[in-house]
């Protein structure tokens, strides 16, 4: 999808909902959790960050969704736990 939105509506238009999507998932569990320190910045996303977090990922067997939402969360400064 990431490849053809630049060029194909339906593409974009799955693309937009399925981001918009993952980052208010992401938003709510992050107001939902209990305990989390606040993020320093709001959290975005972006189809070029949603790329990006992919592209340097390494290989493992994890989905896309939660490599993106890790992204998310640092970039937004929030303390993740291993």
């Amino acid at each position: 999808m990431l490849d053809q939105a630049a060029t194909n509506p339906t593409a974009r238009q799955t693309l937009t909902a399925c981001l918009a999507g993952t980052g208010e998932t992401a938003g709510w569990l992050l107001d939902a959790a209990r305990g989390l320190p606040p993020c320093a910045r709001r959290l975005t996303l972006d189809a070029q960050q949603a790329r990006d977090a992919i592209a340097s990922a390494a290989a493992t067997a994890a989905t896309e969704t939660p490599l993106i939402i890790r992204d998310m969360l640092k970039r937004a400064g929030c303390r993740l736990t291993e």
